[in-house]
């Protein structure tokens, strides 16, 4: 299953020309914010060039790593990491322009697809390079969380999950999940799993994986809960969930206060959502607010908090937000014609909706505006992600390169 990415072009030969020039501009760009950087390093006092360097972006400061020992200390820092999170994501709107929609192709592959949305003159975008040298190839993803993916290759390979930072260029193999402590030898898993990702409140990353066990007599067993943590580098077994629910990975990433949601069902009627809380491993069930059906569903974040969306056979979208143990409608919109059903949410509390084969829209449900997306594909999208850049590794220190020489 490959991962693959496309864009919009031009015909062949203004498009080659736009790549020259605009290489061109970046490559005087770069060299000008040098040669300027060079300059008031022997000016101004340590603390303020901090500043400046944390709200430019991650292409930038790969080059600027290189040009002294004291900006690679700096860049390299988990302190400067952690500030330029916060500094250049606040205070810059060009990495707020790119959305992931990732697509079938086939029963054997998907697809990720680059949707420049707000476009600027200079558009962030990803590298081909970094997509198709991949030393793995993947067929979900889920993030980002600062700026990291996790992506899985649906097969029985053992080493099929890794954790990706596209925009330093680094992913890291994780080590094969493990078995239920004292199962029988005759159990296995089951070939379908539910995944999330995020960071729990002490800053690890991990990855959670729901697998189900299937012995020789064919019979399905409780869904167990493997976390995968960076910090240790290792899979534990934090127990099983109360019933053998059927649950469904999310078309976008829900990961809210520590917590990742999934909507499933149990014996094929019940409607359920699974939470688990990254800070403590321990997952609980919520009961479903209470909407009409039949309805195309899914779960999205708004306000930065968990909602539950439902387009029903009127066309109306309801919006319910999980606040204090409780669902409340926040939104009751349209008819809606043209909306197929909700795929997820982006930014400023922006949703994602389909509208016909391929055809994606954003939707703002406070002005009840929706905005085309220009971009059709025929097959059904099986999600959409944020793009996000940051400078986290998840190297370790013995992976994570030299310094350069003192100049």
């Amino acid at each position: 299953m490959a991962l693959s990415l496309e864009r919009y072009t031009w015909p062949d030969e203004i498009n080659n020309f736009t790549q020259l020039l605009n290489q061109r501009n970046m490559e005087l760009k770069h060299k000008s914010m040098l040669m300027t950087l060079e300059k008031i390093d022997c000016y101004l006092p340590d603390n303020l060039i901090i500043e400046i360097l944390s709200r430019l972006s991650v292409k930038d400061l790969l080059q600027f790593k290189s040009a002294c020992k004291s900006w690679f200390e700096i860049i390299s820092s988990p302190i400067f990491v952690s500030k330029h999170l916060t500094n250049y994501y606040n205070n810059n709107d060009e990495w707020r322009g790119c959305l992931l929609a990732q697509f079938y192709v086939s029963h054997a592959e998907l697809q990720l697809y680059e949707l420049l949305v707000d476009e600027t003159e200079t558009p962030r975008v990803l590298d081909y390079d970094i997509l198709y040298n991949m030393p793995m190839y993947c067929s979900n993803v889920c993030g980002p969380c600062d700026g990291l993916y996790y992506v899985y290759q649906h097969d029985n390979d053992p080493y099929c999950r890794a954790l990706w930072n596209p925009a330093i260029n680094e992913l890291k193999t994780l080590p094969g999940i493990i078995r239920k402590p004292d199962f029988p030898v005759e159990f296995t898993y089951s070939g379908y799993e539910v995944y999330g990702f995020g960071i729990d409140h002490v800053g690890d990353y991990k990855v959670v994986v729901m697998k189900g066990y299937w012995s020789d007599s064919d019979l399905k067993h409780p869904v167990s809960v493997l976390v995968y943590s960076l910090r240790t580098n290792s899979w534990r077994y934090c127990g099983d969930l109360a019933k053998d629910y059927a649950l469904e990975n999310n078309r976008c990433y829900i990961y809210v206060n520590w917590c990742c949601y999934w909507l499933g069902s149990f014996e094929f009627s019940s409607e359920v959502i699974i939470s688990f809380d990254m800070s403590n491993d321990t997952f609980k069930e919520i009961d479903v607010p209470d909407y009409a059906q039949p309805s195309s569903k899914c779960l999205a974040v708004y306000d930065d908090s968990l909602v539950f969306l439902s387009l029903h056979e009127t066309k109306n979208l309801d919006i319910w937000t999980w606040s204090e143990g409780c669902w409340t409608k926040k939104f009751s919109v349209g008819p809606l014609p043209r909306v197929w059903g909700p795929v997820g949410h982006w930014k400023d509390n922006r949703l994602v909706l389909q509208s016909g084969p391929g055809e994606l829209v954003l939707f703002h449900p406070d002005t009840q505006e929706t905005e085309e997306l220009e971009f059709k594909n025929s097959m059904q999208c099986q999600g959409v992600y944020a793009y996000m850049e940051s400078l986290v590794s998840i190297k370790d220190k013995n992976e994570a390169g030299q310094q350069p020489e003192e100049n």
